[in-house]
């Protein structure tokens, strides 16, 4: 089995506890966190490998664990709630941190890094593609003006400017929300890996073997569903 969206360890353990003797789980992750949490929980685990990367790279986990199929894939979409209570990972608008919002902090650049150099139209268009935001083009004006005064590097300052330049939002939703969505998204370039990574999933079940998708937001949603019904139709 594989739990390619590891986090710390939930999906993991319950997997475990169902495994004999002869089972084989393979997790990735490509947070640091979770790689420490892999070695301090399951590491004596002799049926537990773990894989430091992202889920587009579960071919290289499967080859290096010599295995020839699996019977089951787990994706658990998006950001997990330790990262969200982690004020120095910057997901969180409701407390205050460095504008990080990468899940490998060890490559790539910042949320911070790239407010401070996008073009107000990129701002906008990632508000809007991937926040569904839409006083996107508001925001977009707002944060760039306001990086004029200062550089945007907390999260609640980012919030801040988001609830300002937020006419109306949902009642009991923060204003922030759908922005620090499209954000996080864009620095980690969800959307564009999960086809990939479901297509290769899929490549890798052997016959009989089960796909199982777990997803928070429409956007997530729409590309699994539209997946799973092109493999589920009948070829005419």
């Amino acid at each position: 089995y594989l739990d390619a969206t590891f986090g710390r360890g939930g999906h993991s353990r319950a997997i475990l506890e169902k495994l004999n003797e002869q089972g084989v789980l393979l997790a990735i992750d490509r947070d640091g966190a979770a790689a420490e949490c892999a070695a301090r929980d399951f590491g004596t685990d002799a049926r537990f490998q773990f894989y430091r990367g992202s889920f587009i790279e579960m071919e290289q986990c499967v080859a290096l664990a010599n295995l020839d199929g699996l019977h089951g894939v787990l994706l658990d979409l998006g950001v997990s709630s330790p990262q969200l209570d982690d004020p120095s990972r910057g997901f969180s608008f409701q407390l205050d941190g460095p504008l990080d919002m990468r899940m490998d902090q060890s490559v790539g650049c910042t949320a911070a890094q790239w407010l401070a150099t996008a073009r107000e139209e990129e701002i906008a268009d990632v508000l809007w593609r991937f926040g569904e935001e839409k006083f996107s083009r508001r925001m977009a004006k707002a944060l760039v003006a306001a990086r004029a005064q200062a550089p945007i590097t907390r999260t609640q300052q980012l919030a801040g400017i988001l609830a300002a330049a937020n006419p109306r939002w949902e009642q009991g939703k923060h204003p922030a929300t759908r922005a620090f969505q499209a954000i996080r998204i864009h620095v980690n370039k969800e959307l564009e890996q999960i086809p990939q990574a479901l297509e290769m999933a899929f490549g890798l079940l052997r016959k009989g073997g089960r796909l199982v998708v777990i997803s928070f937001h429409s956007l997530e949603d729409r590309l699994v569903k539209h997946f799973m019904k092109t493999k589920t139709e009948p070829v005419r």
